[in-house]
């Protein structure tokens, strides 16, 4: 038994401490606690303002006690159960997202993929807006580009376009066999600078990818565009490929 002078108290696992995270309830015949076990047991201790009580929990550990408060009592379990997530999950789901080469198609069935088939110029940009205080999009009006707003802008010959293709299709995520979940690594920010940018024969903007490399993050013009795989690296693989081609402003780290 476990005396309490509050209606809350405090619950510490092994050494992490959560204030005020357990309630007392009446309408509850039994409150559970359920504690995900990964490998190793964990140490849970009840912390009242008077009184406290630990138990070493196992997978499939099952502890009843009971909590008094003044006249009334509140039966309590605390119980052991399998991780939905564990350590060895965790691990997987990191191998995971690191980039791995994987030369799954050739140059010509790169080419053959939207929008590259049928841009007949593709274009690395980098933009802003002196008059804004905000994230901008890219400047795009009337399948024109803006020009009063553009930094960069570099033309890609055959060769700079299979290099990009070659990027955006064959460098993806790690395989891994019976993955239960993935990983996502990425930032709240978005503050796009830099782009991608697909004209047709009729000098528009048919298509484009807005990147911002500081905070990992795109956006495409269209559903129609197939998403790159967006591994660990593949914001450096591309900066460092933006560099290459001359483009400066919003891959150059200040």
């Amino acid at each position: 038994m476990l005396k309490s002078a509050n209606d809350t108290l405090d619950i510490r696992f092994d050494n992490y401490l959560s204030e005020k995270s357990w309630i007392l309830s009446s309408k509850k015949k039994i409150d559970i606690l359920p504690i995900e076990i990964d490998d190793q047991p964990t140490k849970v201790t009840f912390i009242s303002a008077v009184d406290s009580i630990s138990f070493t929990v196992k997978l499939g550990d099952r502890y009843d006690f009971i909590i008094s408060r003044g006249k009334k009592n509140y039966h309590t379990r605390v119980e052991g159960r399998q991780a939905l997530m564990t350590k060895k999950d965790d691990s997987l789901a990191t191998v995971n997202l690191q980039c791995l080469k994987t030369n799954l198609l050739s140059t010509e069935q790169r080419n053959k993929q939207y929008p590259f088939n049928k841009a007949k110029r593709i274009e690395l940009i980098s933009f802003t807006d002196t008059a804004s205080d905000f994230t901008i999009a890219l400047p795009v009006k009337h399948y024109r580009l803006e020009r009063s707003k553009i930094r960069d802008q570099k033309v890609l010959d055959t060769a700079q376009v299979n290099a990009l293709t070659d990027i955006w299709f064959n460098i993806g995520r790690t395989p891994i066999n019976n993955l239960k979940y993935i990983s996502i690594s990425r930032s709240g920010c978005y503050e796009p600078r830099n782009g991608i940018v697909f004209i047709d024969e009729k000098n528009r903007v048919f298509e484009y990818v807005e990147i911002c490399f500081a905070c990992k993050g795109n956006r495409y013009s269209s559903k129609r565009i197939k998403p790159w795989d967006d591994c660990e690296q593949k914001y450096m693989i591309l900066r460092d490929y933006f560099a290459k081609q001359g483009v400066k402003f919003g891959v150059e780290e200040h």
